[in-house]
């Protein structure tokens, strides 16, 4: 079946590009090559995985796409993702079509709907947001981007349909949402936020709000010291959560200190975080006698805070990495993560990552 699938894409794809050649000089073929591969090892047994299971994540993606540019910023695309988790030789990987309408602008404004890459949003999401796993998995966007880039500021919302109605499907979106204004060249207005709606299916009622917001002032000092990056983020994490069925409301608050500093790729990245669970329903059940668990949050398990019914605590995230671009087209990062609370040590992670961008690539060369 997928290879029967894939053969038609190529023959597709093909014949789209032949008939581009031939047609008028204002239509012109774009084409778009992503390749990414990610090692993510959990390591938690030392905190009895009370927040978080131990595991390990080795995959990679490999999206090939391609289509026709029109008029002044124009384009149609289409293509596929296919996935494979690294040592399941026999298995078949996992297939995923896309197809979408783009528009960019000449002053910095995007316009994508449809299927379209994730890499497309390019705000800043942390982990209260998207978790690691998540934020590699999730590949494609079921739903409609816009985003404005200029130069001392950029914004961005974007809705993802990511659950139709279905026997045994939830009806699911979210949208989601970054931004930063510079208001001078070291101070930025920031945030990151989510809307998730996830509804029932025919077999299981019950609707759950999960959202939440985290605005942010941003510094940037690496311009005054002999620093590539000197970034200190203070903020507030207000969420909203509420199980329709069980007229269960809670609103989880906090606040998070941010501080990222690098030279010659080398950093280290520390984030903590007061104040309350953000994740209330983890553990609670739907209609079905099923957990929430990760059906319903995509962020971090790690963001549950404390699981002994303490009100609030502390979580921190403590991140070592070296990042290296080759060109315009490759980057490479690692990272060691280290996960506390009030107690000490979680756990640890180990983070390899790799992705090749061939976007900026012209078609074809020009004589």
């Amino acid at each position: 079946m997928f290879k029967t699938l894939m053969k038609n894409f190529i023959l597709t794809i093909g014949a789209f590009v032949l008939c581009l050649s031939a047609s008028a000089q204002s239509i012109r073929p774009e084409w778009d090559v992503r390749f990414q591969t990610a090692v993510i090892n959990d390591e938690f047994d030392i905190s009895n995985c009370i927040l978080a299971p131990s595991g390990t994540l080795a995959a990679f993606n490999f999206s090939p796409y391609a289509g026709i540019g029109f008029g002044d910023g124009h384009s149609v695309k289409m293509g596929v993702n296919v996935q494979k988790d690294f040592g399941t030789e026999g298995d078949k990987p996992r297939a995923e079509f896309a197809a979408w309408y783009q528009y960019n602008s000449k002053n910095g404004f995007t316009l994508a709907a449809g299927i379209f890459p994730f890499a497309l949003i390019k705000g800043r999401y942390s982990t209260l947001i998207f978790s690691d796993a998540s934020s590699f998995n999730d590949v494609h966007c079921d739903g409609v981007l816009l985003r404005w880039e200029r130069e001392r500021s950029n914004y961005e919302v974007a809705l993802d349909w990511s659950g139709k109605l279905g026997a045994t499907r939830r009806e699911e979106f979210y949208v989601v949402s970054a931004g930063e204004g510079w208001v001078t060249p070291w101070l930025a207005l920031c945030w990151e936020g989510c809307f998730h709606h996830y509804a029932c299916s025919e077999a299981v009622l019950g609707v759950v709000d999960d959202h939440i917001l985290h605005p942010y002032l941003q510094f940037e000092f690496s311009s005054l010291l002999p620093m590539d990056r000197f970034e200190i983020s203070l903020g507030g994490v207000a969420g909203y959560q509420m199980d329709r069925r069980t007229d269960v409301r809670k609103l989880p608050l906090g606040t998070d200190v941010v501080v990222d500093l690098s030279k010659w790729g080398f950093g280290v990245r520390n984030q903590f975080y007061y104040g309350q669970n953000q994740m209330p329903f983890f553990h609670e059940k739907d209609a079905a006698g099923q957990e929430f668990g990760k059906n319903l949050y995509f962020r971090s398990s790690w963001w549950q805070i404390r699981r002994d019914n303490v009100a609030e605590g502390l979580y921190n995230r403590l991140d070592a990495y070296w990042t290296k671009s080759f060109g315009d087209y490759v980057n490479l990062g690692v990272h060691a993560v280290f996960h506390f609370d009030h107690l000490g040590l979680l756990g640890s992670q180990q983070i390899l990552q790799a992705s090749v961008n061939l976007e900026a690539l012209p078609f074809w060369k020009k004589k």
